[in-house]
């Protein structure tokens, strides 16, 4: 969800009810004890349940079709709005200090809920730009382990390319490969460069994104001059398998990073929605408990 010109009227909105409410709280915390249990602090706490429970609605929209009334994104920034007023109609409900280790927990929780949300709304907000920009060789998260598998069967057929291009060919239209001991003036570079790929290329290239955290060639600078000076040890028509093998390495990292910004775009979500269970389960708990007691 994009934060843009058409949050402003729940910005107005939000802005309204919080000045409205520390209005409506000043005198009524100068002429009397505030607490929960007071006719305004019960109002507060009533909006505040309401809030939460309007916020978890979201969910259950996204879940059972039957329940889609409206449109997505204008729940999605009800979602976000009010649930982040949730907070200051707790704190006005609790007179800003918890009274009991239940009323202590909810607002805990409340805290982190809305600012795990907020998080959410930011890292919503920027990182579908950050893709853009930082990865140009995005594709569908999903296929990500097919593309790495096609990356390794490329980079073996350009490390075989790179022999290829040093053995002279064998009459009018041959491609017949040379071995290296037929090609002596070379045979430590490209015994040198099979090692370095075999050592160093192809398991990076295997590597899971965290397991290609401490390898060299997720580094572009340190790829870019084990590289080079590969180049500069062949001739030119060695160069170009050698130049296709440093772009897949390339492609490795984008998505690496790509499956990095995904995991930050939902990973906030494992913290964000249990609590919110929790939270709102334990609310009505102390809903319950206020009642009774």
């Amino acid at each position: 969800m994009r934060i843009d010109s058409t949050q402003r009227p729940w910005l107005y909105f939000s802005i309204a009810l919080i000045v409205v409410s520390t209005a409506v709280y000043i005198p009524y915390a100068q002429m009397t004890t505030a607490a929960g249990s007071t006719a305004v602090g019960l109002t507060f706490g009533v909006i505040a349940l309401g809030f939460m429970v309007f916020a978890a609605l979201l969910s259950l929209r996204k879940r059972y079709r039957i329940l889609r009334i409206g449109a997505a994104r204008v729940w999605m920034k009800a979602h976000l709005w009010l649930g982040a007023l949730a907070l200051p109609m707790v704190l006005f409900h609790a007179a800003f200090h918890a009274r009991g280790l239940l009323a202590f927990v909810l607002m805990i929780l409340t805290f982190i809920v809305v600012l795990s949300g907020i998080y959410g709304a930011y890292l919503q907000h920027t990182l579908p730009t950050r893709m853009f920009r930082e990865v140009p060789y995005e594709t569908i998260y999903d296929q990500i382990g097919v593309i790495q598998e096609q990356l390794v069967a490329e980079a073996h057929q350009h490390a075989i390319n790179v022999t290829q291009m040093l053995a002279p060919a064998r009459g009018a239209g041959a491609t017949v490969t040379m071995t290296l001991v037929e090609i002596p003036e070379y045979g430590n570079e490209v015994a040198a460069f099979d090692t370095f790929f075999e050592s160093t290329v192809e398991p990076y290239l295997q590597a899971k994104r965290k397991q290609a955290i401490g390898m060299d060639l997720r580094h572009s600078a340190h790829a870019a001059r084990a590289f080079e000076d590969f180049r500069k040890m062949f001739p030119a028509n060695a160069w170009p398998p050698i130049t296709a093998l440093e772009d897949i390495c390339s492609e490795k990292r984008q998505l690496d990073h790509q499956i990095r910004l995904h995991h930050w775009l939902h990973g906030w979500l494992l913290i964000h929605l249990p609590i919110s269970a929790a939270l709102l389960l334990l609310a009505f708990i102390h809903v319950v408990v206020a009642l009774r007691y």
